[in-house]
């Protein structure tokens, strides 16, 4: 594989801002956030905050990125236990969560609909 001298520069780039271990993110609001370590993009991780298409930046980059394109980051945020801890998450808060939701906005449409039928 040949590689541009940018190529190069943006590895050995990832390679440093990787040990050095200082990021910043941009929130859903496209808000900057940070400096943080890898222990919080990975409380991030859990909780939502961050996936593989946020935009990352950190010392060196010309620009913001997607997560995705600093694959060794991904690795690193997305461990064996920030795995099991986001599927757990999902699985016991944020679905019974939106079902709740779901049913009440089941009961409001009803409600609504029945208002509708007896105006007309």
């Amino acid at each position: 594989i040949i590689l541009t001298l940018n190529q190069k520069s943006q590895i050995d780039y990832i390679k440093t801002a990787i040990k050095e271990n200082i990021w910043y993110y941009r929130d859903r609001l496209n808000i900057p956030r940070g400096p943080c370590d890898i222990y919080i993009l990975r409380k991030c991780w859990i909780n939502g905050i961050i996936d593989q298409n946020t935009l990352i930046w950190g010392i060196g980059l010309d620009d913001w990125i997607p997560l995705r394109n600093i694959r060794d980051l991904v690795i690193l945020i997305r461990i064996p236990e920030v795995q099991i801890a986001t599927l757990i998450k999902k699985e016991l808060v944020i679905k019974p969560s939106l079902n709740n939701i779901r049913d009440l906005n089941k009961s409001r449409r009803n409600t609504w609909l029945n208002q509708i039928e007896e105006m007309f």
